[in-house]
């Protein structure tokens, strides 16, 4: 079977480059990609749950 050579750049929704945070998968299934979370978004997820979650704490707190 002949074989063919790709090469590919991945890319977060937000820019970042996640070449370095991708592996190709090979499983009986075929092949894939596994792509790890990008680290900004990550962190912008984290910050925004920690905002509502003390937004969240003050409104109960000002229901009392």
């Amino acid at each position: 079977m002949p074989e063919i050579a790709i090469e590919i750049e991945i890319w977060c929704s937000c820019g970042n480059g996640l070449c370095s945070q991708s592996t190709v998968k090979r499983s009986r299934y075929g092949e894939g990609f596994v792509v790890e979370p990008c680290e900004k978004c990550l962190e912008r997820a984290r910050d925004e749950g920690y905002a509502e979650g003390h937004d969240a704490a003050f409104r109960e707190e000002e229901e009392r």
